[in-house]
């Protein structure tokens, strides 16, 4: 078998592969002794036709079109495992040349490769940025506020008094200074949260950007086509054009295409892949495998980062 390749944009080959009279044969004798197998004449059991005659019956196209499909399936197959290619999409291949054995071309859209930046670098450099969080003394009064006015149709419309017997009807609390350390504590929380979400959007970011990626079209398009059931008609009803929705979609999955393949790239190399056991444990919270798989993969890769 010859073999010859070139790369293509979008983590696309072009590769042509031959094969030989003598490496063709035994697919398309396959291939036939199957037709021939198959083939029904009046007056005689299926195979017990004299040769000559079933032969005539046999369609030789059809019979070339089966042993083609089986030789280019054993070859591509073959050539992607010589090269180390994971292929991601059904090829695109086209016969140029059936006289002597058989002589093709194929479009392989593959796993692309990744040539991250240097990501340990660049996590300890975005979380020197990290913002120490505090809570003022206003934000505890504003919820406080909000408690009151949620608890005024209780009281016939009348706005409860601030005190420690307000504090136990809200919850467990015994008096009002442990409701107020609980909305302190829990204001704290959701802006350490959100601080932890920038940074770790920012360190992707910056990765991405010192990254060397070609990212496959059919990948960005699945996502993008994902992507337009679940918020295409909700951006639609916000008075988005048809264009806009496409435009701003589009990039969208380019950014998730692009994040999830160097997130993928950084856990194989640090080998941080979650274990079934752990994704079995994970499930007993409920949900699919896949999905449980990826938050695991996505927390295990980001605690890496910050621990940089």
């Amino acid at each position: 078998m010859k073999n010859s390749f070139k790369k293509l944009p979008g983590s696309q080959i072009e590769v042509e592969i031959s094969l030989d009279q003598k490496e063709f044969l035994p697919y398309y004798e396959s291939a036939y002794q199957k037709a021939l197998a198959g083939v029904q004449i009046k007056g005689f059991r299926p195979g017990a036709a004299p040769k000559e005659m079933a032969d005539a019956a046999v369609d030789k196209e059809s019979v070339f079109s089966d042993a083609a499909k089986e030789a280019i399936r054993w070859s591509l197959d073959e050539v992607s495992k010589d090269k180390e290619w994971t292929l991601i999409d059904t090829p695109q291949v086209s016969v140029e040349d059936a006289e002597l054995g058989i002589k093709y071309k194929a479009i392989l859209t593959i796993f692309p490769e990744l040539k991250l930046g240097n990501y340990k670098k660049i996590a300890h450099k975005v979380l020197g940025e990290k913002k120490e969080m505090k809570v003022e003394a206003g934000e505890i009064e504003k919820t406080l506020e909000w408690i009151q006015q949620s608890r005024k149709e209780k009281e016939g419309d009348k706005i409860p008094e601030l005190n420690d017997e307000f504090a136990k009807t809200v919850g467990k609390f015994e008096n009002l200074e442990a409701l107020k350390k609980s909305v302190n504590d829990g204001i704290l929380l959701e802006k350490q949260m959100k601080e932890r979400d920038r940074l770790r959007l920012k360190m992707l970011d910056e990765i991405i950007k010192e990254s060397d990626l070609d990212l496959p079209a059919v990948m960005i398009e699945k996502t993008f086509q994902g992507m337009s059931k679940q918020w295409g008609p909700m951006m639609k009803a916000a008075g988005k054009t048809e264009e806009q929705v496409s435009q701003d979609l589009h990039a969208r999955a380019k950014e998730n295409v692009a994040s999830n393949l160097v997130i993928y790239k950084i856990a194989q190399t640090e080998k941080l892949e979650p274990t079934p056991e752990e994704v079995e444990a994970k499930l007993g919270g409920g949900g699919d495998y896949n999905y449980n798989y990826s938050v695991l993969l996505n927390e295990k890769v980001y605690s890496f980062l910050e621990k940089q």
